[in-house]
């Protein structure tokens, strides 16, 4: 099971090894979107209006550059009422995690599976990230 503090601390990472753990973690937020898009209940809408900046200190060690990564809104009868923005990739213990915002709640959404496997998400509220639970349709429509 590679981690971050493996990963970080191999002899054999390079950059074009970062090269492509950003492609997967950009593919796994672009599948998680769509399938996304496709769990919201009548009434719900979804658009990218916008991006984030990922530049990690692995990116910057090895040169890479900056990276736009898009945020979803999610709006409820054309209003703005959710948005979800990639936070990291790099992060111990996980295989990325975004944060979702819905009003004053706040929730991080990450993945426990391995570098490169298929994504295992999760959602946990982030006051209390040992509630977490599989992210599945049924989660994301109780958040909502």
């Amino acid at each position: 099971m590679t981690r971050v503090l493996e990963e970080t601390t191999e002899q054999d990472i390079d950059r074009d090894h970062i090269e492509r753990r950003i492609d997967d973690w950009a593919n796994r937020i672009d599948a998680l979107y769509h399938e996304i898009e496709g769990w919201l209940p009548l009434g719900w809408s979804a658009a990218r209006p916008g991006t984030v900046r990922m530049h990690e200190e692995p990116m910057q060690r090895f040169g890479v550059a900056a990276r736009e990564l898009p945020v979803l809104e999610l709006s409820f009868n054309g209003t703005p009422s959710a948005r979800i923005e990639p936070r990291g990739l790099w992060i111990v213990g996980l295989n990325g995690r975004l944060d979702l915002f819905r009003g004053r709640e706040h929730y991080i959404i990450f993945d426990i599976a391995d570098n490169f496997d298929p994504a295992d998400w999760r959602i946990a509220p982030f006051s209390d990230r040992r509630k977490q639970q599989r992210f599945d349709r049924q989660t994301f429509v109780s958040v909502l």
